[in-house]
């Protein structure tokens, strides 16, 4: 077996991705103004440590001269039962390198051998800093080697245990204030996001429900900057624009519709006047019978195409008519009850009670009978046909479920596009026009439909709706 890794996901938003970068950037600037403080600080610090190493060797020498060793020696006494040990230490050396003197050095094993160092002072006369490593600690100890006389030299040293702390400290505090501040930063930075893009959302709303065939609406932004009202006046332009090609469509088709129905009428007509006639050949009425149930044929398909575009153009108006889709789906069901015993076939219907919407009942019912008849005719003798009604509080949802064939998954994409059958053979009555009218009228009716299918398992399309209480 193989264990699927599980993945965070995060939303694919642009208002999540401007939020991440602006909490980033925050962040970042505020741990580079801590860094750079932080340093600042340090190195205060540490330059504030030699200046008190400088200031200790001035008192020294100063002592020294007035009142030689043992006054430095009594001092030194005095400072050790001042300060802490384990803080500072003093050694001092002859010219031959001999210790003369020391504090108390229990503290400070780890010092190493100076004797180059002491000769070398003793030799150029100039002062030397050095930075001791203190093993297993993180601090470090501040140490010069100075002539307080042309025949003494002091090497003193002090811990830098009280700097690290103070800097630890102040790190530790960083580390939680920005914990603290990141949850404000990704809060501000989403406000600041969301209404960054408000414009954005307002187009894409505005967008979603002209797509629902609402093309009357038009985007209402207030002032964001140049560019989010540039993508408005552009957004609204487009609108116009497309106001105006569905106006001319809407009259070339009527135009269309005039011209194609006249002569298919008038052809119509005249097959009557031929079939009904007794003086005419046997082989001309039969000619005249197949022109008659081809141009009903054609008359049908005109008007169903027409009917498709009205839909999906938004032109049919839906009307306030309280619609009760139980009564209507029961209805569906006992009429195709019959055709489907014809072929042998299982019709099981499973209808929950009061389930209401507004909409066309009369579009509604072509809807429905759309899928219940595709989905009887692809299905094979001895097979099974479920329609099963739910609602909840917010959507209805019928669910036509067949036995069938099934549909391909590269066909699945298509099968609501105008003229496309999946029965290439053309075994079936058709057009190719159902699916696409009753998707139209799903989308009018503020729905949808969706399919779900495998090759040889069957379909099920879903009809979503909106409820009304």
């Amino acid at each position: 077996m193989f264990l699927k890794k599980k993945m965070i996901l995060f939303p694919n938003t642009l208002i999540f991705r401007l939020t991440f970068w602006y909490t980033l950037v925050v962040v970042i600037l505020i741990s580079s103004a801590f860094g750079l403080s932080y340093f600042l600080l340090q190195q205060t610090l540490y330059q504030n440590v030699e200046e008190d190493l400088l200031e200790d060797v001035i008192e020294y020498q100063e002592i020294f001269h007035n009142e030689g060793l043992n006054g430095i020696e009594q001092e030194l006494i005095r400072d050790a039962r001042a300060t802490d040990e384990k803080i500072n230490f003093f050694q001092f050396f002859d010219k031959n390198a001999n210790r003369i003197y020391s504090s108390n050095l229990s503290n400070w094993q780890f010092l190493p051998e100076n004797l180059d160092t002491i000769k070398q002072v003793f030799f150029n006369k100039k002062d030397i800093f050095k930075t001791l490593d203190v093993r297993g600690e993180d601090y470090q100890v501040k140490t010069i080697f100075t002539l307080i006389d042309p025949n003494v030299l002091l090497y003193m040293g002090e811990s830098t245990e009280e700097v690290h702390e103070v800097m630890e400290l102040l790190l530790n505090v960083f580390i939680a204030l920005l914990i603290i501040v990141i949850p404000f930063a990704f809060i501000i930075s989403w406000l600041m996001a969301r209404r960054a893009v408000k414009g954005i959302k307002e187009v894409s709303r505005i967008a979603s429900e002209i797509e629902r065939g609402k093309l009357d609406r038009r985007v209402s932004v207030s002032a964001q900057g140049d560019e989010i009202t540039q993508l408005v006046n552009t957004f609204n332009s487009m609108l116009d624009r497309i106001w105006v090609l569905i106006s001319e469509m809407n009259e070339m088709t009527d135009n269309i519709t005039h011209d194609l129905r006249s002569p298919l009428a008038r052809i119509r007509v005249i097959s009557e006047q031929l079939l009904s006639n007794d003086d005419t050949p046997q082989k001309y009425k039969t000619a005249a019978s197949d022109t008659i149930e081809e141009c009903d044929r054609l008359l049908q398909m005109i008007n169903s195409m027409l009917d498709v575009a009205e839909a999906e153009a938004g032109i049919i108006q839906i009307s306030k008519l309280k619609v009760n889709m139980t009564q209507l789906v029961q209805d569906a069901c006992e009429l195709f009850e019959a055709i489907a015993e014809q072929k042998e076939i299982k019709f099981n219907c499973y209808l929950q009670d009061d389930c209401y919407t507004y909409g066309n009942i009369h579009n509604l019912q072509r809807m429905l009978a759309n899928l219940l008849d595709n989905a009887i005719k692809y299905t094979p003798n001895n097979g099974q046909v479920e329609i099963i009604l739910t609602c909840t509080s917010q959507h209805i949802k019928i669910a036509v479920q067949d036995t069938g064939m099934g549909i391909p998954e590269g066909d699945q994409v298509k099968v609501f596009d105008r003229f496309f059958r999946c029965d290439q053979s053309r075994t079936h009555d058709g057009c190719g026009l159902g699916l696409s009218f009753s998707r139209a009228v799903a989308r009018t009716h503020r729905g949808d439909i969706k399919l779900l299918s495998r090759l040889e398992n069957g379909s099920c399309f879903t009809v979503t709706l909106p409820v009304v209480i």
